[in-house]
């Protein structure tokens, strides 16, 4: 199987999506930034902005809702930084590495991230790793204030992103294969005089032999593999039960679904066919033939 550029970000999307609920961005390196409003692209799965809530064109509406465009209030916050996000796709299995069987990589049994999957014959499946990711998101009060204007429910709106200083992601082909991954750390860099103390490269190793594999490592948290949208929920007049709780914050947001119908394991969305003979029978009906 040789997937296509597209048919390739596509499927790896909506593997990763159904198990996150979040969308991952095939080129990590181009940052998306919190707080940007767009669509996704139907044909690329690419996220194409349209603005940001932080721009001054926006001002007027954050004043409408009562945010303070002169305040930090709107600004995205920072989240603890966690020691590793993984996700793998249905079809997939993860697995104990055996470091004795790879006792020739150097450093492999210290891995602060190593694992075996294994991926179902016939199937594709798809892998997401970061190490030490941290999350910027819109609070939830803003989120609430937010959720009042009008014009963001015509488009979606970026509210949380994951940045990390090393990603790898993974995309199959139906061979079944197993593969392994690991993070691997060299020996420490001394700082610059002047800067806080050493810091350890790192960098990735798998033994894939097919697929697709795209991987990154860097001092900084630079890379967004992942993001959430949302757009404001549909007001429903008369719909809510007198017994159900006001919602607030997130719950006054729906997160879209990906813009394509579900893919085949080659990446591809399955043909429509049209019955033109029972369009034919009908219309001979109606004309009383």
């Amino acid at each position: 199987m040789l997937f296509t550029q597209s048919n390739a970000q596509r499927k790896f999307m909506d593997l990763i999506f159904e198990r996150t609920t979040k969308y991952p961005n095939w080129d990590p390196p181009a940052e998306i930034p919190v707080g940007s409003y767009g669509k996704i692209d139907k044909a690329t799965g690419n996220f194409i902005p349209k603005g940001s809530i932080y721009s001054n064109d926006f001002q007027s509406l954050l004043r409408r809702v009562g945010i303070d465009p002169e305040s930090d209030e709107h600004r995205p916050k920072d989240c603890p930084e966690e020691s590793e996000f993984t996700a793998w796709s249905k079809n997939v299995r993860r697995l104990e590495l055996n470091v004795e069987s790879h006792a020739g990589v150097p450093g492999i049994a210290t891995a602060t991230i190593k694992g075996t999957w294994q991926f179902r014959r016939g199937t594709t499946g798809a892998i997401l790793i970061m190490n030490k990711p941290r999350i910027k998101t819109i609070s939830q009060d803003v989120l609430g204030k937010l959720s009042s204007i009008e014009f963001l429910k015509s488009v979606h709106l970026v509210i949380k992103v994951f940045y990390c200083p090393a990603y790898t992601l993974y995309l199959s082909d139906k061979s079944g294969e197993n593969i392994n991954i690991a993070l691997l750390s060299s020996a420490p860099v001394v700082a610059p005089l002047g800067t806080l103390g050493a810091t350890a490269e790192v960098k990735w190793w798998s033994d894939a032999q097919a697929g697709l594999t795209r991987s990154g490592s860097m001092p900084d948290h630079c890379f967004t593999p992942l993001y959430e949208l949302k757009h404001p929920r549909y007001s429903r007049a008369g719909r809510r039960s007198s017994i159900s709780p006001e919602r607030t914050g997130e719950d006054l947001w729906v997160t879209p679904h990906l813009p394509w119908t579900s893919l085949d394991e080659d990446g591809q969305e399955p043909p429509v066919f049209i019955d033109n003979d029972q369009d034919s029978s009908d219309s001979e009906e109606e004309s009383g033939l």
